[in-house]
């Protein structure tokens, strides 16, 4: 998901003409639109009469108007589209939180919408799979060492990885659930430091300190590379 992320910000930020919507369906934007409607029915049903909403969903109407294919919006208006839509569908989230009987109806037409400027390329998810493969294929011992023998102080044991992986599966699968972030890294590291507390074999602080200091300077890092990006990429365009 990071690495489909970062390609995509980096598509969206530098070519944004054929990554700021999805172009290549050859339906979307009719789809869209018919999404936005059905959203205007919702709300007049349920005597809804948001004037910010209504007017940014008539504002994506006149936008799409006879447009049956996203790539029909002129390369000069992709992005101020792309940014009407967003806006629309941040305020159909804050929406969907009133009722529950609003939210059923008006989460699936936002997913509709949502998926108009939101999309992975098939390239892009089989670039990142390669690279994952690839990398794990060539890097491999290293990571086996340090999650076998440089969390705990005694080997990792059979029974204690098939428990951290089961773990580190059901903690992913309730955060996919719920919507909420996390790393597989860290989830998965936690657990086997958690077997070994648990088997009394004790834990190596010190790869503890540093997988916990890589927690700490992970944003920090982030926010200089990204903002040095930007400026250097504000410079070139």
């Amino acid at each position: 998901q990071k690495g489909m992320g970062l390609i995509l910000l980096v598509l969206i930020g530098f070519m944004p003409v054929y990554y700021a919507m999805d172009i290549h369906d050859q339906h979307k934007a009719k789809a869209c639109r018919e999404a936005i409607v059905n959203v205007k029915q919702v709300l007049a049903q349920a005597n809804i009469t948001d004037a910010a909403i209504l007017k940014q969903a008539d504002k994506v109407l006149e936008s799409l108007e006879g447009k049956t294919s996203l790539a029909e919006v002129s390369e000069d208006k992709r992005w101020e589209v792309r940014k009407e839509i967003y806006a629309l569908v941040v305020a159909l989230g804050k929406l969907e939180k009133t009722t529950p009987e609003i939210s059923k109806a008006i989460l699936p037409l936002k997913h509709v919408i949502k998926s108009s400027i939101e999309f992975i390329p098939l390239w892009v998810v089989i670039g990142v799979a390669l690279s994952l493969g690839v990398g794990t294929t060539i890097g491999y011992k290293r990571i086996v060492i340090t999650v076998a023998e440089k969390i705990g102080k005694t080997h990792l044991t059979f029974g204690q990885g098939a428990v951290a992986e089961a773990v580190t599966a059901a903690t992913i699968l309730g955060a996919v659930f719920f919507h909420m972030p996390v790393s597989t890294t860290h989830v998965l590291s936690s657990g086997i430091a958690g077997t070994m507390a648990a088997n009394n074999s004790g834990v190596q602080f010190e790869t503890c300190r540093k997988i916990l200091l890589a927690w700490v300077f992970t944003l920090p890092a982030s926010i200089i590379l990204s903002g040095t990006l930007f400026i250097v990429g504000c410079m070139l365009v």
